[in-house]
């Protein structure tokens, strides 16, 4: 064996949630090492839907119009009965997101954008090298990679991230299991050119006495079928262009005439996690911790959320800016969310999939009155993610909050100036330096001076701003190089749900809220940052 090789961080897998992980460490200035055995980026994915609360992320790190420019847009999904008449249309359209659709981009694409993302922050992947084994100790974990000739190597890492898929060999060297089970079905995916083609602003679900047919449009007029396979066929069964013409033609649908497939595959799904997500030094992300349905597009985007939850916090103990405790809440906080959605992709599987049985009724007759009086609505705020949040977290300040974003809760879309140039800014601009964000609010001029204290013991973590008034001026206690922003129509207040007095939001790196209130509560603040961050920066405020 070679030298053993020190890093901070190894992260294994090369997927989009490994690439977006090391990107976000990379960017914070920690030594990560990325690892593939791939050789090559995949070639086909099943992964297709980017969510409004992802492209929210994406915008963060300047890579949405990077999405957009190869992808297809859609309104939402257009559902079916077995009548092929509308049942209901749930429609992203009145989301409260600056990305308010479905963006349809094969997951190949999106490892693409990824990877350049990632090099150009400095990271490389070091394909044809696989994860072997590993020992933890308390002081890192010495990990022995293999390459495709057989030769092996160590490297001695702080900390070990699995985001190398469902059979992933990190979760089994961590001795941690996927628990659940799968279901009892084979799927069949094709894409190909439809002639005449369904209306390519939506997606497409049919229901059927076989189980359901859905229509994904893609780039290039290409769309993407989706459908059950025959009772008794196995999904590593040969799939043929005929056997998906016979399963439309059977089920009304050969008017679509699929043609020139570009790809066909037959799949199974499963509906299994793991019990925890970290292990000493060890986390998983991504489909290495959960798989399950792909009903509802959710699975990529989770792992990518995982991502972005965990990086700023690793980056922050690495460079000893806060105790290890703060990593606890990493499985604190996405854990009841994979639940809550492992929950609704099992149950929106059942429902879709019935043949016979209350299933059916629920699906064709009670699903689509509720869906008119609002449910649609939920589902679709569900489904892009956008409701997801960490209230109940250790990191985040809670409090008697009645209106806006309420701490756990998503930044939400906010519109500003920037009173140095007058250019129009938004949200993604407030966190450019990737560290919190102290935004304070000074229009009565008064309590700010306890709140200095607080968080000068903590330049490294926090980036003071400034929201002031249209026609305020610069605050006469702005410090150089402090963003001084202007609310032109008071709209940030509102939708922060600030109050007419010296107020403040603290927004975590991944575009939560972490606490508000005013400035006059500083020790309250200061204990909350002491008992997050670490007691060695308690000092007076």
């Amino acid at each position: 064996m070679s030298e053993i090789k020190k890093v901070d961080v190894l992260v294994v897998g090369a997927g989009p949630t490994g690439l977006l992980l090391a990107s976000e460490l990379a960017r914070r200035g920690v030594g990560v090492h990325l690892i593939e055995r791939r050789t090559i980026p995949a070639e086909h994915s099943r992964a297709l839907a980017v969510v409004p609360r992802t492209m929210e992320m994406m915008d963060q790190l300047g890579l949405a119009n990077a999405f957009i420019a190869p992808s297809h847009k859609a309104k939402g999904i257009c559902f079916y009965g077995r009548d092929q008449r509308e049942a209901f249309r749930l429609s992203m359209n009145e989301l409260p997101s600056e990305f308010p659709f479905f963006l349809l981009l094969p997951q190949t694409k999106t490892e693409m954008i990824l990877m350049n993302h990632a090099q150009k922050a400095g990271v490389e992947i070091e394909r044809g090298l696989g994860f072997l084994s590993m020992v933890q100790s308390g002081q890192g974990v010495l990990v022995t990679l293999e390459r495709m000739d057989g030769t092996r190597e160590e490297i001695d890492a702080s900390y070990v991230v699995g985001c190398d898929g469902s059979g992933s060999v990190v979760r089994q060297a961590a001795g941690l299991e996927l628990q659940g089970g799968g279901y009892d079905q084979s799927w069949l995916l094709a894409d190909v050119v439809l002639d005449p083609r369904l209306d390519p602003n939506w997606l497409h679900g049919f229901t059927s006495v076989d189980g359901p047919i859905f229509f994904f449009p893609l780039p290039n007029n290409i769309w993407r079928i989706v459908l059950l396979r025959k009772r008794g066929a196995s999904a590593t069964n040969e799939v043929a262009m005929s056997e998906i013409v016979e399963i439309l033609v059977k089920n009304h649908l050969g008017h679509l005439r699929a043609r020139d497939p570009s790809w066909l595959a037959g799949f199974g799904i499963q509906h299994r996690k793991t019990v925890h997500i970290r292990t000493g030094r060890v986390f998983l992300c991504g489909d290495a911790a959960h798989v399950h349905s792909p009903a509802g597009g959710q699975g990529m985007n989770m792992g990518l959320g995982d991502a972005f939850n965990l990086g700023w916090k690793l980056a922050h103990v690495i460079h000893k800016n806060s105790q290890e405790e703060i990593l606890d809440s990493y499985e604190e906080e996405r854990m009841p969310l994979i639940d809550g959605v492992m929950r609704m992709t099992d149950q929106m599987t059942k429902l879709i999939t019935a043949t016979d049985g209350p299933r059916v009724w629920i699906r064709e007759w009670i699903v689509p009155i509720v869906a008119k009086m609002g449910f649609a609505a939920k589902i679709a705020m569900r489904l892009s993610q956008l409701s997801l949040g960490y209230r109940h977290s250790s990191v985040v300040l809670s409090g008697k909050v009645a209106v806006g974003a309420k701490p756990g809760e998503r930044v939400p879309p906010l519109s500003f100036l920037d009173l140095a140039t007058k250019r129009a800014s938004r949200t993604p601009d407030l966190f450019g330096k990737g560290k919190i964000v102290f935004l304070v609010m000074p229009d009565l001029g008064i309590g700010s001076e306890g709140m200095r204290e607080v968080m000068d013991q903590r330049s490294d973590l926090i980036d003071w701003q400034w929201m002031v008034e249209k026609g305020a001026g610069r605050p006469k206690e702005a410090r150089n190089g402090e963003f001084v922003w202007v609310d032109e129509d008071g709209k940030v207040r509102e939708q922060l749900g600030i109050e007419d007095h010296p107020s403040f939001a603290l927004l975590r790196p991944d575009g939560i809220v972490m606490a508000r209130g005013e400035l006059c509560e500083s020790q309250l603040l200061q204990d909350f940052l002491c008992r997050v961050f670490g007691e060695q920066f308690k000092g007076g405020g």
